[in-house]
């Protein structure tokens, strides 16, 4: 079933033109990841759909009863709404009972009397209110929606202005799936996520139910989640099933095969010109003419071949002119601490020339604070910082925002180097800055423009050493990927701070792994690091498992044990016991506990069996291929979870009876 429906649209932004003849249909149960270079309009499709824009020709299509909820890159909260207010938002009528019920609540604690009793029948009367409009089942889907994106209890009551900015796209994102929309439009939803936010938001959307759309620069993202890829380019839009390493190899056959349709076509034309031109005044006029008639046809129709759009693509060459010394850095009892919150306790690493170094860990555990404190621009509390010899460094600053904005993009890129003006604005060619971009001022540019006003004052210093806080911030596909390409022939040492997992897993080979107050050097790629992690948390399954069962084992054997007494205690114990008469007391009835039926023989088999069970469960759990796959883990966890309370309240039966020995 098609949700959206976009037929044959074009749009003039100013005097470019933006969609020409574009169509594009959105199907039910599916995930389309949107690419496209900045500034082609993916962002305009997205305004279409919701309503916001319209086209200046053709038509935007969305089926009758379809909601569509829209995540912004940089969402708006109400000042003063707690997390839990806030996703309450999305029913505001509730929200605002929700609000009533909680200010009785608290006038309740201090009243008295007839004061008290007033607010009792007061709080009656909006609870009811409350329940007939669905509140509680409201709230049991709002805190279900915030614990899917990763706020746990603890954040529900904390006020939106102190959240991080990964925290408030989690809180965005809770707030639009509990309304349960059909099609979620989603713009660039990793940034200001750190890694385990990003894999988290990935296994919420893994399991989804509605379509997704995701406009992302994030190819790792792209690779798991998409099943279908749409590039914007050349004002059209081109769709590829499967992900976007699919998209890749499909993309690059499809021009293959379209190269060589237009030079056989192509070299036909020129057959026909040729021969319209030898014959036209011969005496094979008429066949010329007719031959020219067909000709103007085809070029006037919808069957010449169109040339394979190419992109003004970057091509980028690091290199440096002098050798650094074979130990690049050694960092010693480095320690670091904001307050109470202690970031590192007396780290210590040491960088090698030619190494790629990535740092990785959550939002706060002092990524860029370190890369400053290596390049004396913060000060560390404690340890020692030694940079080898013959060392020329560029540091690339996620901020960009040391730049002048009143200078143009010729100054900025040729105030870091002494060469030649030529050589700057053939840098800057290079990167997709041609003569019209040079002549613009700083503060008019956008961020991947900025950024690659950055690349080019790197590239003209030609540094031995690099330091980079996310370099593919802001950056398109295309950039990302020049990067990388001029990265790995890299003939100096990098250390980059990054979330990007495509990027890493292409370019580093060590990892720094951030986790206060401690540092974790990991010698090997992003993927073997990730593969390391899982087989960790499939050992800790299995080792915890395996304690909880041999602990259950344990104490049932130590039950089924009746505990001796020498005769003389046990004649004492019953002399003084006897004068005390005991009240018959009621019998219980066993059929009302859920295992009290069966005879204490049968419970034990059925122990047995449910261990047996759980073992089983726990044996999946610990399984890599279970870990990989989200819906077979929760799967898991579900059927792990209903077995252990079971056994649970068997073995509590069990140990009740007296005749359990």
């Amino acid at each position: 079933m098609a949700l959206v429906q976009i037929d044959n649209i074009e749009k003039l932004i100013g005097e470019r033109l933006l969609f020409h003849g574009l169509s594009w249909t959105i199907y039910e149960g599916e995930r389309v990841g949107l690419i496209g270079d900045n500034g082609s309009g993916k962002s305009t499709l997205f305004k279409m759909l919701l309503k916001e824009m319209t086209p200046d020709s053709g038509t935007v299509v969305v089926s009758q009863g379809v909601k569509i909820g829209h995540l912004a890159q940089d969402p708006v909260f109400s000042p003063g709404h707690t997390v839990f207010d806030e996703a309450e938002m999305a029913f505001a009528d509730l929200h605002a009972l929700g609000v009533k019920l909680r200010t009785i609540e608290h006038d309740m604690a201090t009243a008295e009397g007839e004061a008290l009793d007033k607010l009792l029948e007061k709080y009656t009367d909006v609870q009811h209110e409350f329940e007939m409009a669905g509140g509680y089942a409201v709230q049991h889907r709002i805190e279900g929606s915030l614990l899917s994106v990763g706020l746990d209890k603890t954040m529900w009551e904390r006020p939106v202005e102190v959240l991080s900015g990964g925290q408030r796209s989690r809180l965005a994102l809770a707030k639009l799936v509990v309304d349960e929309p059909d099609l979620l439009l989603l713009d660039e939803p990793t940034n200001h996520l750190d890694l385990e936010a990003i894999a988290t938001l990935e296994e919420f959307l893994l399991t989804y139910k509605g379509s997704v759309v995701i406009i992302s620069h994030d190819r790792y993202l792209l690779d798991r989640l998409s099943t279908r890829v749409c590039w914007l380019t050349g004002a059209q839009m081109n769709s590829y099933p499967g992900n976007f390493t699919n998209y890749m190899e499909q993309r690059e056959l499809h021009e293959i095969s379209q190269r060589k349709a237009r030079a056989l076509q192509q070299a036909d034309i020129a057959k026909q010109e040729e021969y319209i031109r030898r014959f036209k005044a011969g005496q094979r006029a008429r066949q010329a003419a007719g031959r020219e008639k067909r000709l103007e046809r085809l070029k006037a129709s919808d069957e010449i071949v169109s040339a394979v759009t190419q992109g003004k693509h970057i091509h980028l060459n690091m290199s440096t002119d002098q050798r650094a010394g074979d130990r690049v850095l050694k960092v010693s009892g480095l320690s670091k601490s904001f307050g109470d919150l202690k970031l590192w306790l007396d780290i210590g690493f040491e960088v090698k020339r030619g190494e790629r170094i990535g740092i990785i860990g959550p939002n706060g555990s002092g990524k860029t604070t370190l890369l400053r404190c290596l390049l004396g621009e913060d000060d560390a509390d404690g340890g020692d910082i030694r940079w080898g010899s013959n060392l020329t460094m560029s540091y690339y600053d996620q901020r960009l925002d040391t730049f002048d904005p009143d200078a143009t993009v010729l100054e900025t890129a040729w105030e870091t180097t002494n060469v030649k003006e030529q050589q700057v604005k053939d840098m800057l060619g290079m990167l997709r800055l041609g003569d019209e971009a040079m002549d613009k001022v700083m503060s008019s540019l956008s961020g991947g423009e900025r950024a690659r006003v950055r690349l080019a004052q790197i590239l003209l210093e030609g540094p031995n050493v690099l330091l980079m806080d996310e370099p593919t911030n802001h950056l398109d596909i295309p950039s990302c990927q020049a990067l990388e390409n001029a990265l790995s022939q890299f003939p100096g040492t990098l250390v980059c701070v990054s979330h990007d997992r495509y990027f890493l897993n292409q370019i580093v080979r060590r990892l720094l792994v951030l986790d206060p107050p401690g540092v974790l050097d990991f010698e090997g790629t992003f993927a073997k690091y990730q593969e390391k992690q899982r087989q960790l948390a499939a050992d800790v399954v299995a080792a915890k498992a395996a304690a909880e069962a041999a602990a259950k084992q344990n104490n049932r054997k130590q039950s089924s044990q009746p505990v001796r007494q020498p005769q003389k205690q046990q004649a004492a114990v019953a002399v003084k016991a006897a004068p005390v008469a005991q009240p018959a007391k009621k019998k219980e009835n066993a059929y009302l506990r859920p295992f009290g039926k069966y005879a204490t023989a049968e419970l034990d088999k059925m122990i047995k069996k449910t261990e047996a069970q759980v073992a089983s469960v726990e044996k999946r759990l610990a399984d890599p291929g279970t870990f990989r796959d989200a819906g077979k883990m929760r799967s898991a966890q579900a059927e792990h979870e209903t077995l252990a309370q079971q056994l649970a309240q068997m073995e509590e039966e069990y140990l009740g009876r007296d005749d359990a020995a």
